[in-house]
Parts: structure tokens; sequence; C-alpha cells
């Protein structure tokens, strides 16, 4: 099983391609940034993604539900 822990020892491109291959489960828009989450096995990753600049800013992973309520 892959693990937060293990998410968190990748690249910057190894991130984007574990997350393709996750569950989408939904989006936001904060400060003008497109956050997209994802479910991987037992975790959750955000992916906060600047649409002006077509770039991924940063991935932010963990467990807690707290961290969900923006999207509900």
């Amino acid at each position: 099983m892959f693990t937060l822990y293990d998410f968190n020892a990748l690249s910057e491109q190894e991130k984007a391609e574990a997350v393709w291959r996750g569950s989408f489960l939904a989006d936001r828009e904060a400060a003008g940034l497109k956050v997209q989450l994802y479910r991987l096995d037992s975790f959750y990753v955000e992916v906060f993604y600047d649409p002006a600049a077509n770039t991924i800013l940063r991935f932010r992973a963990f467990t807690s539900n707290n961290l969900l309520v923006p999207y509900l």
C-alpha cells in the first residue's frame, strides 16, 4: 500500500504522476488558485494550481478529515 509518507518522499514530478492515478473528488478556488482534491489509498492530496501561470504550485497530503471541510 502506498502511504502518506511514501508520497511525501517523492519528487514533485513523481507526486504529480501519483495524483493522476488517484481518484478525483472535488475542487475549489482559494486566493485565485484552483485547488483539486484527490484520494490516494489511505490519504488525500490537494493540488494547488495557478491557472494564470498554468503550473502546479504545491501538493498537500493529509489524513485529517478536518481538512475536507472547505469541500463540503
